[in-house]
């Protein structure tokens, strides 16, 4: 059950984390094709690390209730 829940708010983080809340911190150097790809990586593996963290957080909320 832990792990649904866990999977299930990490998905909708990763959905519902604006990208521009987010991206307005990232500087990529690079030049066209390769930038924005390391653009939307990082955006991606930060969007998932405060995710991850909200989950964890709900879970150890969720388990200290029971």
């Amino acid at each position: 059950m832990k792990i649904v829940i866990f999977m299930a708010i990490l998905i909708v983080g990763v959905l519902l984390i604006p990208d521009s809340l987010v991206g307005h911190f990232i500087r990529v150097s690079g030049d066209g094709e390769s930038a924005m790809d390391k653009y939307d990586f990082t955006l991606m593996l930060i969007k998932a690390a405060i995710s991850a963290v909200v989950a964890l957080a709900v879970v150890q909320i969720l388990r200290r209730a029971r």
